[in-house]
């Protein structure tokens, strides 16, 4: 998305305009002088809306924390910082940055959630406490599966030498 547009970013911090250049008489200058401080009125709101928007998305940002990120992308979202002009959307910086943080987050804690389960559910799989059997070699082998024939052949491999054989007896 793109920047906001300079019209959204317009509060109307300036001095009034001179209401006194048009034509209609005083009620028409009045009623053109109560709109602009209206709408100044709720730009102000906006602006206020916005910068308690920012810093919580700052703040959420910085923890990285999904709860806070996402109440803080709600409130940026609350306060019109993103939008449509002219046909293209637009969003604030930092709206954009905690919003694919969020996602980033968000994906992580559910690929954590995936192993966590799978790990549950092979700790409720049965496992052989003996052997197989083992070879000359000493090698062990184990079955680890679900019991039903399903599952793959361990083979625990001895590294240590054979023992070395007694000595023959002594001749009579």
């Amino acid at each position: 998305a793109d920047p906001p547009p300079d019209e959204e970013l317009d509060y109307l911090d300036g001095d009034e305009p001179d209401h006194s250049l048009g034509e209609g008489g005083r009620a028409m200058q009045r009623q053109r002088a109560k709109e602009w401080v209206e709408r100044r009125g709720r730009l102000q709101e906006l602006k206020k809306k916005r910068d308690a928007a920012l810093a919580r998305l700052r703040d959420a940002t910085a923890a990285k924390d999904v709860a806070s990120l996402q109440e803080a992308v709600r409130l940026g979202v609350a306060a019109r910082m993103q939008g449509r002009s002219g046909g293209r959307p637009w969003r604030f910086q930092e709206l954009t940055a905690a919003m694919a943080l969020l996602a980033r987050l968000s994906a992580r804690e559910q690929q954590a959630a995936q192993q966590r389960a799978q790990l549950a559910e092979l700790a409720a799989l049965p496992l052989r406490a003996e052997a197989l059997g083992a070879d000359r070699q000493r090698n062990r082998y184990w079955l680890l599966g679900d019991g039903c024939g399903r599952g793959r052949l361990y083979v625990e491999e001895i590294t240590a030498p054979w023992p070395a054989a007694p000595p023959p007896p002594p001749p009579p």
